[in-house]
């Protein structure tokens, strides 16, 4: 039989192999291995936590003695499946997406945790280990047990919802750095960065829109072994997602303002170079007019023989210059 333990310390839990954790109010918690599961009868008010590995090759055979349907246990199983909740008649199928570290890439580098769970058992399914996950099983040592998979559920969601908003810090602060450099500072940041914290955004934005939709199809139905509390925590943890996501949309308009403020700014910059190329044209296109007037190759050019004529000219010229400088000075050319 399973070793009995009043406390599973959480450092003894590793999150890379599969276990089962089984809770009761009089025996506390036990860690079993699967093959030990299926030796044991769970006695009244006894529930467990399985944590599967998908890759393992006992998994199929694990979920079909624990009599779930088929198509169940292939999403279970199954590697891309979209996030979303499917109700039973005595339990649910949710896929939600869960984060380890801020994405990286277009599609996110999320990890999917697949939860089967009903008024005896918690089945999760992964492909990675979740940070979440082990928010969870450090809850239980710094805390009560759960007392139901309800609690279990509810503290599982809670942790998903944590740990998206310690990554929606991070895109926040990212933001606030990058508002301070162009608002304040007036220095241009790598555009790239900017539309890099915008795609960051969108990702996590869907995510949790699609978290919170797994939980509002779960929340609306009736189960009888959710209880009120529990309840209000799965719907708490969908409040979080549902502030995530608009912290999400409004890092995207600042990222709009920021952008636009990035093209404003270029453009005043490029529109100021115009005006003193336009300023010099004015000065020299006069002179150059003039100066090319004396310099063509005919005869009847004024002064030519004249010893002194090329510095009458000059003066002329600089003279003419002047005026024309403080003309456009006078109109504010620039």
């Amino acid at each position: 039989m399973a070793q009995t333990t009043n406390k599973i310390v959480a450092d003894r839990i590793h999150l890379d192999s599969s276990f089962v954790v089984v809770f009761s109010k009089l025996k506390g918690m036990r860690r079993f291995t699967l093959d030990q599961l299926r030796d044991y009868e769970l006695e009244k008010g006894e529930f467990y936590l399985a944590y599967l590995q998908r890759s393992a090759a006992q998994n199929r055979e694990f979920l079909e003695e624990l009599e779930l349907e088929h198509s169940d246990i292939d999403e279970l199983l199954a590697k891309d499946v979209r996030p979303h909740c499917h109700i039973r008649s005595s339990g649910a199928f949710v896929a939600v997406n869960a984060f380890n570290e801020l994405p990286k890439q277009e599609s996110g580098d999320m990890e999917f945790a697949h939860v089967w769970v009903d008024e005896s058992k918690m089945v999760c399914v992964w492909d990675g280990p979740l940070d979440a996950f082990q928010s969870l099983i450090e809850s239980f040592n710094k805390r009560l047990p759960p007392e139901s998979t309800a609690e279990l559920w509810a503290r599982l969601v809670l942790a998903i919802a944590e740990r998206a908003e310690s990554i929606a810090e991070v895109l926040q602060d990212r933001i606030d750095h990058l508002e301070d450099v162009v608002l304040k500072t007036g220095d241009h940041p790598w555009e790239s960065e900017l539309a890099h914290v915008r795609r960051l955004a969108t990702i996590v934005r869907r995510s949790m829109l699609a978290f919170l939709d797994a939980l509002k199809n779960f929340e609306i139905e009736n189960f009888k072994w959710i209880d009120r509390i529990n309840k209000r925590r799965v719907r708490e943890a969908g409040d979080r997602a549902l502030r995530i996501a608009e912290e999400m949309s409004a890092i995207r308009e600042r990222a709009e303002i920021i952008h636009d403020q990035i093209v404003f700014k270029r453009s005043e910059a490029t529109n100021r170079y115009m005006l003193i190329m336009a300023a010099i044209a004015v000065v020299f296109l006069p002179l150059s007019f003039i100066t090319g007037l004396l310099g063509i190759n005919v005869g009847g050019i004024p002064g030519s023989n004249d010893p002194v004529a090329f510095t009458v000219v000059s003066g002329f010229l600089v003279l003419i210059g002047l005026v024309l400088f403080v003309i456009v000075r006078w109109f504010k050319i620039f």
